[in-house]
């Protein structure tokens, strides 16, 4: 007899919000660990323009939700349940400053402005400028921020005018004992879908995995030389092995490791999210998308522009037989088939 099982998946990734609103801005979120108050701790995310950024932080609750309401389905016709074991990511710059001061306004010599530091919740962060690469350096290390001395040619391709930073610390607030998660909103002028994949080498695990959420006017995917994948592109068997996160890696490596796997989309209207309406437009279509890399796959940015059209899968179905799982190209027919060739070879 078969069974049919549905289990919704996702590859346990750092996660971002991009929101282009029609008033003409770009309103992103970004998930951010804050580590307990003994451990040394930096962010550091730059902007292609100068950030607003918001002091309320985001809850982790709105983000799950956002999370659990979008996640894919597998779904299995068989006597099996998965459990998704998932892949973690690891995103910004560690600090070796356990001060728990926040980041100087100001300090770091000629060729660095910095703002006034903003608290939002258990963080403290500033937006800062540079035209020089040493003169950022110099300030970061003032600051407590520990860049390797083999990542410092990565602050080179993110300096220039109109360029950004936010540097971000953990501050008196934060609770003692064990880490938190927020995220950090803030605010751009203009439509900048963009990931700075390549950036986030500066502080990446081995395997760094993300998930977007691209809200929009209209369906937009990832624009080359990143290609947009789906469900059924990502290894039945590794599905079938509760492993969503090692197919989503597998597929993303043999499209150059510059890919996304599309998993929901479109739906309409920002009251079904847990998140403000300042930030997603009523009318604004999401797509959510996740790639998981190795760290040295993170060797360019991502930009999201390529028109898109519907529908954009979030489910994707599994034939088992005999417990083997089969590829998405047999589908149905090739599953009978299959079974009918195996009971014709078992006659005497």
């Amino acid at each position: 007899m078969t069974t049919t099982s549905q289990k919704e998946v996702t590859a346990n990734a750092q996660r971002i919000v991009i929101s282009v609103t029609e008033r003409g801005t770009t309103e992103t979120i970004v998930q951010i660990g804050v580590a307990s108050t003994t451990a040394a701790y930096g962010v550091l995310i730059p902007t292609p323009t100068e950030p607003v950024l918001d002091a309320t932080p985001v809850s982790e609750g709105s983000l799950e939700a956002l999370d659990s309401a979008t996640r894919p389905s597998i779904v299995t016709e068989d006597d099996t349940l998965y459990e998704d074991t998932g892949c973690g990511c690891a995103f910004g710059a560690g600090g070796d400053d356990d001060s728990g001061e926040p980041p100087g306004a100001g300090k770091g010599g000629n060729g660095v402005s910095a703002s006034e530091p903003t608290n939002i919740g258990p963080v403290s962060a500033v937006t800062l400028t540079a035209t020089d690469a040493t003169a950022l350096s110099a300030w970061l290390d003032e600051n407590g921020f520990n860049i390797p001395d083999d990542r410092q040619a990565l602050l080179d391709d993110y300096i220039g005018a109109g360029r950004y930073f936010i540097a971000v610390k953990r501050n008196d607030t934060a609770a003692a004992g064990g880490p938190s998660s927020i995220g950090i909103h803030y605010t751009l002028e203009g439509d900048h879908r963009l990931l700075s994949l390549a950036f986030a080498r500066l502080g990446a695990a081995p395997t760094v995995a993300f998930t977007l959420f691209l809200f929009a006017p209209e369906l937009a995917l990832p624009s080359p030389p990143f290609q947009a994948l789906t469900l059924n592109d990502l290894d039945a068997a590794l599905l079938h092995e509760n492993r969503y996160g090692d197919a989503v890696q597998k597929a993303v490596k043999a499209h150059g490791s510059k890919a996304f796997v599309l998993e929901w989309g479109p739906r309409q209207g920002s009251a079904q999210y847990a998140l403000s309406p300042t930030v997603i437009d009523a009318s604004a279509s999401l797509v959510r998308m996740s790639t998981v890399l190795a760290a040295d796959d993170l060797t360019e940015d991502a930009t999201f522009f390529t028109p898109g059209t519907e529908p954009i899968e979030h489910t994707r179905t599994i034939h088992v037989r005999s417990g083997v799982a089969l590829p998405a190209s047999m589908g149905v027919i090739g599953f009978v088939a299959l079974a009918w060739g195996l009971r014709r070879r078992g006659r005497p």
